[in-house]
């Protein structure tokens, strides 16, 4: 799948995706569940796809039972076995995903993301984009945030800050201040995961009060402790931390060390950005802009309206593949 335009982030850009699809039939039902693996992680398309050939389910029923079983494949490749299960026993029991959860029905507002590019774009972006109240601007220098300080002036909409590791622990902490002057509302992961928890605290300390958000240091529930009291917040991603089941781990373990939680995703189809959206009655900060970024999303079902999401009304998780 293509983007609109080339996606730039602080240490890669591309403009084509390879996402990986696995269908689970039972009973005349179909349920679908997205892999949207990255470099990053060390995952890829072809690899998450023989991974998944390999999956075992002997009883469709019991999601918890056939998650364990299949703990080994990686994580991407997990969140499509996760969505498909959810997506098969909601639509066998004619219930919105959200609803087989014991959740109420969500109606979150997502942020919109301007990946890095020249001034002049970014700003012409920001003005296109006014009917969007969040917009997340990502950064990767001192460049990149003086051109925020310009989208400051010329949009209304909250400002959040994704620097994806891009500042070293020690200028990190100017950045955090700098940002704070500016007038953002969020700023995610500014240091490299490896400088460890010590590094996002001073940053944490510098932004007060705006919060600061652990991305690529919270990868699975077991991270989160050791950032609790040195971040403000994770961002829980499902192609992440392996689908819903540990998303919940993810957002419950924050929840006991008293930090708040953002739902994110990668460059995904309305179909792995519904079930993410699933979630969202239980989060702070929602960023599933991932479908909207794209030429050629081929599932439908899913609706954005400057910015709000609008879930199906149909079981599962709602969306079809395209005609």
């Amino acid at each position: 799948m293509r983007t609109r335009r080339t996606f730039a982030i602080a240490r890669s850009s591309a403009d084509a995706f390879e996402r990986v699809i696995l269908e689970v039939e039972e009973d005349g039902f179909t349920g679908r569940g997205e892999a949207a693996p990255t470099g990053y992680y060390g995952q890829d398309a072809a690899g998450v796809a023989e991974a998944l050939h390999g999956a075992e389910i002997h009883d469709p029923w019991d999601l918890e039972g056939t998650l364990a079983l299949n703990g080994s494949l990686p994580p991407t490749a997990l969140c499509a076995l996760d969505g498909a299960l959810h997506d098969l026993a909601a639509r066998r029991l004619g219930v919105p995903v959200y609803r087989l959860l014991g959740l109420g029905r969500p109606e979150p507002v997502s942020a919109y993301t301007l990946g890095i590019a020249d001034r002049e774009t970014t700003l012409a972006d920001a003005k296109r984009l006014g009917g969007h109240p969040i917009l997340k601007v990502k950064v990767g220098g001192w460049e990149d945030v003086e051109t925020l300080r310009a989208v400051r002036r010329a949009s209304e909409a909250e400002l959040w800050v994704d620097a994806n590791e891009a500042f070293s622990p020690d200028e990190a902490p100017e950045v955090a201040a700098k940002l704070r002057e500016i007038g953002v509302g969020m700023i995610e992961q500014p240091v490299p995961a490896s400088a460890g928890p010590e590094a996002l605290r001073a940053v944490t300390e510098a932004a007060r009060p705006v919060p600061v958000v652990a991305d690529e240091s919270a990868i699975v529930a077991a991270d989160v402790p050791p950032l609790a009291g040195c971040v403000s917040g994770v961002n829980v991603k499902l192609a992440k931390c392996g689908g819903i089941r540990r998303a919940l781990e993810m957002i419950h373990t924050a929840r006991s060390h008293g930090m708040s939680v953002m739902l994110g995703c990668m460059v995904e189809t309305s179909l792995g950005i519904s079930a993410a959206a699933q979630l969202c009655g239980l989060v702070d900060f929602v960023d599933l802009d991932g479908a909207m970024l794209l030429a050629d999303d081929p599932y439908e079902g899913l609706v954005y309206e400057s910015g709000r999401i609008l879930l199906p009304e149909g079981p599962g998780l709602g969306v079809e593949p395209r005609r």
